[in-house]
């Protein structure tokens, strides 16, 4: 990857970080989904993926992302290992 690339995908990597980070609830109250970031929508859906497999394509649709974007967000999310293994932990 070249560095400019890496740049902006390092870049794109910590503000999902730092707004996942920051959008976290302190008293465990439900929060906007218009205030979820990319990040907590691709932990939403995997983890109803999880659930029901067969309705990926329509939870996927509900959370505002295509098979592509998703794909292509998953490969950003493991491109970087601390973002990576926050997912993990969220997922699980």
């Amino acid at each position: 990857m070249n560095a400019p690339l890496r740049r902006l995908a390092y870049g794109f990597a910590a503000t999902l970080i730092l707004a996942t980070a920051c959008g976290r609830e302190r008293d465990g109250a439900a929060r906007d989904p218009s205030a979820m970031t990319p990040f907590d929508h691709a932990v939403a859906a995997a983890k109803a993926i999880q659930t029901n497999p067969a309705r990926t394509d329509s939870i996927l649709g509900a959370h505002g992302f295509t098979r592509a974007r998703f794909d292509t967000l998953m490969y950003e999310i493991a491109a970087d290992s601390a973002l990576a293994r926050t997912y993990t932990a969220a997922i699980q």
